[in-house]
């Protein structure tokens, strides 16, 4: 068994094109679709390290009609080792391109940098030094 994420965005071309730049993330050939014109039906992005996800339009046939109840909030975290601090610090930069940033990058008890955003997609990430 595995867990694979999808995330609903409105903007489906320009969310991909915003995270490939945000992570450096390749497309998967394998868990991409697209539509009769050339759009995009879904886009799954890998990132390094084998994490991926899989990026659908919001609206359209996967759109949920009238009140919705979201549950609870889930965040994306993306762990960085200490030598990666350069990449995690251009990821910050472009992800908080129009984001509600909730905790900017600062330091806890428990990693040296740590964030807490919602960029502007609606999708919530932590990007944080670990290990």
């Amino acid at each position: 068994m595995r867990l694979e994420t999808f995330a609903y965005v409105d903007g489906l071309e320009s969310a991909v094109v915003f995270y490939k730049n945000a992570f450096g993330a390749a497309e998967s050939e394998q868990g991409t679709f697209k539509n009769e014109d050339g759009t995009y039906e879904i886009c799954a992005l890998e990132f390094e390290g084998g994490t991926s996800i899989s990026l659908c339009e919001r609206k359209g046939i996967s759109a949920i009609e009238g009140e919705v109840n979201t549950g609870n909030i889930l965040q994306m975290c993306m762990l960085y080792h200490s030598e990666d601090l350069p990449r995690l610090l251009k990821t910050y930069e472009a992800l908080t391109e129009g984001a509600n940033i909730l905790h900017p990058m600062q330091s806890a008890a428990w990693t040296t940098h740590t964030c807490d955003i919602i960029d502007k997609y609606g999708i919530r990430w932590c990007l944080m030094i670990w290990g």
